[in-house]
């Protein structure tokens, strides 16, 4: 994860009000060089990273074991696309998954959120962090680049759906109304959804009562409009429904 230190540490305390008790069994899909996945080993949870890049997932197991044998024993690594995590974990096998950064960066969104689904147990819980396309076409218009923060608006508008936006770093920025729409289609419940980076990802040049005040702040208007959908990262957490429809592009 590219991700500052305020916006890590925000999206880490996210994600621990809404996983179940450790040990819990998670998989960090797309999980890269394992931030999320150690900081979580070190707070008792089982998690498996899967990614497709040997080099991170290497870089991963390093890390997992710089912080001691515990921590290590409750990382694994597996080479693999998470667009298959029910064939390379099992189906029904996970009690929650974290998917951050990945969803915009793959050519089948549909697929992925499927994929996900399809490896939580019943009532599992899903962790979904990805670029808001919002807040990109507010940076651009602040800017003084007013076409491209109008390429931004435009893309997806009324659509009811995903359809083609622009990319963005690699990949498609997504607004909120657009990532419910597909949880919803995978089946999946939402449960919450926050903004993470409202006023900035880093804040490293703070002094600890700046970092206090900064990090009270961002907590505060994390579930609030327009604060939420001003903020340059979504974060969703669904749970999976226990009959869940017919899931495009998984076959159990």
């Amino acid at each position: 994860m590219g991700r500052g230190r305020l916006g890590f540490e925000l999206l880490l305390g996210q994600v621990l009000d809404a996983l179940p008790a450790a040990p819990a069994t998670v998989v960090d899909a797309g999980g890269g060089t394992g931030q999320l996945a150690v900081a979580l080993a070190r707070r008792g949870y089982r998690v498996t990273v899967v990614d497709t890049s040997a080099a991170m997932l290497a870089t991963c197991a390093q890390r997992a074991a710089d912080a001691g044998a515990e921590v290590a024993e409750r990382v694994t690594g597996i080479q693999g696309d998470a667009a298959d995590l029910p064939g390379l974990l099992g189906p029904d096998s996970q009690d929650a998954a974290v998917c951050h950064d990945l969803l915009t960066r793959v050519d089948d969104q549909a697929v992925l959120l499927a994929s996900l689904a399809g490896a939580l147990a019943a009532g599992g819980v899903l962790s979904l962090g990805f670029a808001n396309r919002d807040w990109l076409a507010l940076l651009a218009g602040r800017r003084g680049d007013h076409a491209a923060a109008l390429r931004l608006a435009r893309a997806g508008g009324g659509s009811g759906g995903l359809v083609p936006r622009p990319p963005v770093g690699g990949g498609e920025a997504l607004t909120l109304a657009e990532a419910e729409t597909e949880l919803d289609k995978a089946g999946f419940e939402l449960v919450a959804a926050s903004g993470v980076g409202v006023f900035t990802d880093t804040g490293d040049d703070l002094d600890q009562g700046e970092w206090a005040t900064l990090v009270e702040l961002e907590r505060l208007v994390a579930g609030r409009e327009p604060y939420r959908s001003s903020a340059r990262t979504l974060h969703l957490i669904a749970r999976r429904r226990v009959f869940r429809p017919e899931l495009t592009g998984y076959t159990p």
